[in-house]
């Protein structure tokens, strides 16, 4: 019964006509991170993220303006390393399959593709609470703008939201706080991050992506040995770009998104998990082009990397 009204709520929310704000230049976010994997494991996991866009707001009021429609078809490669029982490397790797601008008034679409952004990072297991059931991680990235930026197709220069990398180094302190309870397959997360960006300048580009503030909470259930479901819902905060030095007033703003996911672990430490993001409630500053929805799909394999021995004694030397 419980699968069954799930898989009714996520049909319903594939035909839910909310609106969150579109997608800017580099990666999407990514994962917030997990607990529980042990030392010297190794994670490797793809995914594949299809994004769409066609509305657009006034502040919190759907606007009647028509002007363009985006959308983006993006691959992302993660390998995590157990280091210890308490810290884990990140590393990620961004490639954008398409990103398309179509214009509706003149029929006419820019599409721009590549490598978008690299990043590097370390988890730290700083907290545990084995009677509570609590645990605490800090989490800190590095964004490297590996990919193209400034990229020109056709002999027009992209808009910098178009372009596959963000042409930003950035910095990402988060912190994961879970919480489980004896006798319950319900667990709680909680994950808060901030996402700070250096200028860009360059010959061509002199722009400050607002600082970008992100919380979340998620209800999960372990619905048998191999399911996972979850609901989270996630606020986003974005302040104002600046360009050249003045502020861009129509950009940044507020939004709520709601997200059901499903995790399913298969053989030989494989798993397949899948989302739906649905925007629920937005404020924008001015007038701007928002997200429709996002839906992302992955595959991971958990390796377990066992410790080389020397092969001679060293009491023989």
């Amino acid at each position: 019964m419980t699968r069954i009204l799930l898989f009714a709520f996520i049909g319903l929310c594939f035909n839910f006509q909310a609106s969150a704000q579109c997608c800017s230049a580099g990666n999407p976010s990514s994962d917030g991170g997990a607990l529980g994997i042990t030392k010297n494991s190794l994670t490797v996991s793809t995914s594949f993220l299809h994004s769409y866009s066609d509305t657009y707001f006034d502040g919190s009021t759907r606007s009647d303006y028509n002007y363009k429609e985006v959308q983006l078809d993006f691959n992302l490669l993660s390998v995590n390393y157990s280091l210890t029982d308490k810290i884990k490397l990140t590393t990620e790797l961004g490639y954008f399959l398409a990103k398309k601008e179509v214009f509706t008034l003149f029929n006419k679409e820019k599409k721009a593709f590549g490598f978008g952004d690299a990043i590097i990072g370390i988890q730290y297991h700083a907290y545990s609470n084995k009677k509570k059931l609590l645990n605490i991680a800090h989490i800190f990235k590095l964004t490297l703008p590996v990919g193209e930026f400034d990229q020109i197709v056709n002999n027009i220069e992209l808009p910098i939201d178009l372009q596959p990398s963000s042409g930003s180094y950035k910095f990402n302190p988060s912190v994961l706080i879970t919480k489980n309870f004896f006798g319950s397959k319900y667990a709680l997360s909680s994950f808060l991050s901030a996402e700070f960006s250096q200028r860009i300048n360059t010959e061509k580009t002199d722009h400050k992506y607002g600082n970008l503030y992100k919380a979340s909470f998620k209800v999960a259930h372990r619905t048998n040995n191999n399911l996972n479901t979850s609901i989270s819902l996630q606020f986003q905060h974005r302040k104002k770009a600046l360009n050249r030095g003045d502020i861009m007033e129509s950009t940044g703003g507020t939004s709520l998104m709601l997200q059901p996911g499903i995790s399913y672990h298969l053989k030989n430490n494989y798993s397949v998990n899948t989302s739906m993001g649905i925007p629920v409630y937005k404020n924008v500053n001015g007038t701007q082009l928002t997200n429709k929805y996002t839906f992302e799909f992955g595959i991971s394999k958990i390796f377990h990397l066992k410790i080389l021995k020397p092969q001679i004694d060293p009491k023989m030397l």
